[in-house]
């Protein structure tokens, strides 16, 4: 017997999920066979004794997108019946909670019963199973969509579902007692839930492993191609769901660990993300009675758009002393710090400038990182790349002349067109995404003027910082005044 291509779902006649097959009228015999080749239609025609190996692999490869639908299918009825459905366990939940933890999964069995239909439709009395790639690209080009909003509901679904545990002995009991039997296969009802994300993945495997099997240019590489095409983008797109879950997830942790000595901002944003934190050592340069300097840490929380400024208080936990946004910093190698700073090695060392805090003020703090690497790590993602804008901190122009772009990757814009622009060039080009449909693409910088917003006030804030700072170190040079660099210490634990 050759074995089934990709994620094969084993099943067997004494399954528990059999138990809970929906008997709606569908007539789904012809996948009671596990493998294409065991087909009474497929055997009787003795069309097996003219096949090539890589012809059945390719024919058990397409089947088992029906097969494995079917598998799917009855444990979302598991899923349904049984505990979505079970009076019970709805007798002990509001019915917020009812919806919040099983979602759309009604939905989810509904498209899985059309799809699965679909198929068997397809196939008919018919040997071969290549329409099944056509099936796949019309669902996923349409109903499939319906997976990403299930996904994206996946973060209430969690914490609904640790609510209830933690709060409610009632529904734990009835949880337990239901997810012992038989039909449950030993699975929890978490494994239940988190079917519709597992079954995108695997219908992505199974149609690459269709493709890969194909003959080079026929009509079922072409349809593979096709199908694989559009459950690729529906996997994208629900991967980039669990993206943000995981950020978001990430956001409450780090809020639910720190307090604010300053002014408090929500951090719990769908627009940000963490990019690093960690300990510093701040130094002084002013030395106590003792003729020795006293340092401090001080602990960064970096965010996209935003830098915390903070001290450890505890063994797991953070007061915030300052926050700033993060194109109002500044930082400056060890080496090109003009200050007295023998005694440290300067390879590890770094100059913050905090141009402007949330209270409006300007100051700079002088770091050691533990290494180099850690050093050059945190240059890396302090600084900001020229010419270069992030979608929390670009510019906006606005078109004073109409441009027709002729060619593929340019933009064309009308008079009062709003852009924002995602990077420029020295040589008069801009890259912008016009609003509000979002359509990207290069045009001349000539053609447009920039519109006074946020951004300018931060870019002005950084120039006028590199202005005094080149002063100043003019002024050191040439000894006509002594530096009165000082710095704030925030470790008050």
């Amino acid at each position: 017997m050759v074995p089934s291509a990709g994620l094969k779902v084993k099943r067997t006649r004494s399954s528990p999920y059999r138990q809970t097959k929906v008997k709606d009228g569908r007539s789904w015999k012809m996948l009671q066979d596990s493998l294409w080749q065991e087909r009474c239609v497929v055997k009787e025609s003795g069309i097996l004794n003219h096949l090539t190996k890589e012809e059945l692999l390719l024919q058990e490869s397409i089947y088992e997108v029906a097969t494995s639908e079917q598998s799917y299918l009855e444990r979302l009825t598991v899923a349904v019946n049984h505990f979505m459905e079970s009076p019970e366990l709805n007798s002990a939940i509001a019915s917020r909670d009812q919806k919040a933890l099983f979602s759309s999964m009604h939905k989810m069995r509904e498209i899985s019963k059309n799809f699965l239909d679909s198929m068997v439709q397809n196939l008919g009395s018919r040997l071969f199973c290549e329409g099944f790639c056509d099936v796949v690209h019309r669902y996923a080009t349409g109903p499939f969509n319906a997976y990403v909003d299930y996904i994206r509901n996946i973060p209430c679904q969690k914490q609904t579902l640790i609510k209830l545990r933690k709060e409610s002995p009632r529904f734990v009991e009835i949880l337990n007692k239901l997810q012992e039997d038989p039909c449950c296969n030993r699975l929890p009802l978490d494994s239940f839930l988190s079917l519709p994300f597992q079954r995108i993945s695997q219908l992505k495997v199974i149609m690459e492993t269709v493709l890969k099997r194909a003959a080079s240019k026929s009509d079922i590489q072409a349809s593979a191609e096709a199908a694989l095409t559009e459950i690729s983008e529906v996997l994208e797109a629900c991967n980039r769901e669990v993206g943000k879950m995981k950020q978001i997830e990430e956001l409450v942790n780090i809020a639910n660990k720190i307090e604010f000595e300053c002014k408090a901002l929500p951090l719990v944003s769908s627009s940000r993300w963490l990019i690093r934190d960690g300990e510093m050592t701040q130094l002084t340069l002013n030395e106590n009675i003792f003729v020795q300097r006293k340092n401090c840490t001080v602990h960064l929380i970096l965010f996209n758009d935003l830098l915390l400024v903070a001290s450890k208080k505890g063994s797991d936990r953070y007061v915030v002393h300052d926050h700033v946004h993060r194109s109002l910093i500044e930082v400056t190698e060890g080496a090109k710090v003009e200050d007295d700073l023998e005694g440290y090695d300067m390879s590890r060392v770094f100059l913050l400038a905090i141009l402007k805090n949330h209270k409006g003020s300007s100051y700079q703090l002088l770091l050691q990182a533990s290494t180099l690497e850690e050093r050059d790590s945190w240059l890396k993602v302090l600084k900001s790349e020229e010419g270069v804008y992030e979608e929390w901190d670009c510019p906006q122009v606005r078109c004073i002349e109409a441009y027709n772009g002729q060619q593929p990757g340019e933009l064309s814009l009308q008079p009062e067109d709003i852009v924002s622009i995602i990077q420029k060039t020295s040589d008069g080009l801009m890259e912008g995404r016009r609003l509000p449909d979002g359509e990207r693409g290069w045009f001349p910088a000539k053609c447009v003027k920039e519109i006074s917003n946020e951004h300018v006030q931060r870019r002005n804030l950084r120039q006028r910082h590199h202005v005094l700072q080149a002063a100043a170190n003019i002024l050191k040079r040439r000894s006509i005044c002594q530096d009165q660099h000082t710095t704030t210490c925030f470790n008050k634990y």
